[in-house]
């Protein structure tokens, strides 16, 4: 790791900052997320100028679990290079700091995660969620095939990106907790650790049985196919809630008693994804695509979360109706925001940008109809700025969930010519301008 004007960073384990340069190669120009021991940046790398994804161990972490979060990213990186598809997020590079440190380059995403999309609008359509799963089963076939197991697959680590060619993609991200077979590395955690997220785990990986497979994942996709057609999850709650619940007798619950609507059919594709036993659920993801196909035999496997995809280049020019446009076009946008409130704050993330607001996903509690000052990174220029802003609406997949995602809609007040410039630049340098 080497020393920019902007500081030295050597000796600092971790402490990697915007402006500082990795390896003489990446420059960080902003922070992408944190979470779960980890931090990421969007980096410009030097040699090609392609801007990148940057993870690195998070500067806080305690010294006890250093050696472990390490471990845990090296592994992330050799299944990514393993299970290489188009819908898994793309490892580029890696490396290894000054301080033993290691790091990895990533294909930068821009788009909205299946998690903001729930949470802004509750549920999506049977064809909708069947596009969505024709696409992840393929990817973790691939994974599986490779010998990855994901682990933690939740609408939160699944990226829905917009393709040069116009195209929606389902990408799958994340990788930190997963499983690679026959590994000659050191296990990932102690005996009996729980690696994953309660609510999308199957049970064997709730009651930490050793070793899961890809079983586990047909579960977790389960669950995420509830929770799209329903907008609730079957289990909620805490780690030993959901144990209990799981470990229960009790069926899982069908999706037709939280939303009547669903078919039989799709039901009962979804009741043996989660089936407790694992001898008792679809052998393999392909298997759960095929019944899905079954079920829904109208549902092709493109999505159209984004909005419509630019006209052709070489047909002729859409004609949309001005009535569907927005005031201000939008584009897709990741980066940590902090918003201000009369009392308190609430910190989260964006997922789209216009001239005119923000569009934020949060898990904290959030009213609307209240003036917010709201801080976070600019687009291209990385520059970090405050302006105003109302909170417009408020709207929650899972409302009475204290956990839940929650989508915040932000109008900005009175911002600056140069900040509506800067945003601007950036809609239409990502296609955007188009009906919404």
């Amino acid at each position: 790791m080497n020393p920019t004007p902007g500081g030295d960073v050597a000796g600092r384990p971790g402490h990697l900052q915007v402006g500082d340069v990795v390896e003489g190669r990446y420059e960080l120009r902003r922070d992408l997320g944190r979470g779960a021991g980890g931090v990421v940046f969007e980096a410009f790398h030097r040699f090609t100028q392609r801007l990148v994804a940057l993870k690195i161990v998070a500067p806080d972490v305690p010294a006890a679990q250093l050696g472990q979060l390490r471990v845990r990213l090296v592994r992330e990186a050799r299944a990514l290079a393993m299970a290489r598809h188009p819908g898994i997020v793309e490892v580029l590079d890696g490396g290894i700091v000054d301080d033993g440190t290691p790091y990895l380059v990533m294909e930068k995403l821009e788009g909205r995660t299946l998690e903001g999309l729930l949470a802004a609008r509750s549920r999506i359509s049977a064809e909708e969620t069947a596009a969505v799963m024709f696409q992840l089963c393929d990817a973790m076939d691939v994974a599986h095939r490779s010998g990855v197991v994901h682990r933690d697959l939740k609408p939160g680590n699944i990226f829905v990106v917009r393709e040069r060619d116009g195209r929606e993609r389902v990408k799958v991200v994340d990788f930190g907790t997963a499983q690679i077979a026959h590994s000659d590395e050191g296990k990932l955690s102690a005996v009996g650790a729980i690696l994953g997220t309660p609510g999308y785990m199957a049970p064997e990986q709730l009651l930490a049985q050793g070793d899961v497979d890809a079983l586990a994942d047909v579960y977790a996709l389960g669950v995420t196919m509830f929770e799209c057609l329903t907008g609730t999850m079957p289990y909620e709650g805490n780690y030993q809630r959901v144990l209990l619940q799981v470990c229960s007798d009790d069926a899982p619950p069908n999706v037709r008693t939280r939303f009547p609507a669903v078919t039989e059919a799709v039901a009962a594709v979804v009741q043996r994804a989660i089936a407790k036993k694992p001898a008792e659920r679809f052998q393999s993801v392909l298997g759960l695509a095929r019944a899905i196909h079954e079920a829904i035999p109208s549902a092709g496997d493109q999505t159209s979360f984004l909005g419509p995809p630019p006209p052709s280049r070489f047909g002729p020019a859409s004609v949309s109706d001005p009535r569907q446009r927005r005031r201000a076009p939008r584009a897709p946008y990741v980066t940590p925001v902090h918003v201000v409130l009369p009392r308190g704050s609430v910190d989260g993330r964006s997922e789209d940008i216009s001239e005119g607001g923000l569009l934020v996903i949060t898990r904290q509690r959030c009213e609307p109809n209240q003036r917010a000052t709201v801080r976070f990174a600019l687009p291209i220029e990385g520059r970090v700025v405050s302006c105003d802003a109302d909170v417009r609406w408020v709207r929650a997949a899972r409302p009475d969930a204290s956990d839940g995602a929650r989508a915040i809609g932000l109008e900005f007040v009175e911002t600056t010519p140069a900040l509506r410039a800067s945003i601007a630049r950036y809609v239409e340098a990502m296609g955007g301008g188009t009906p919404v």
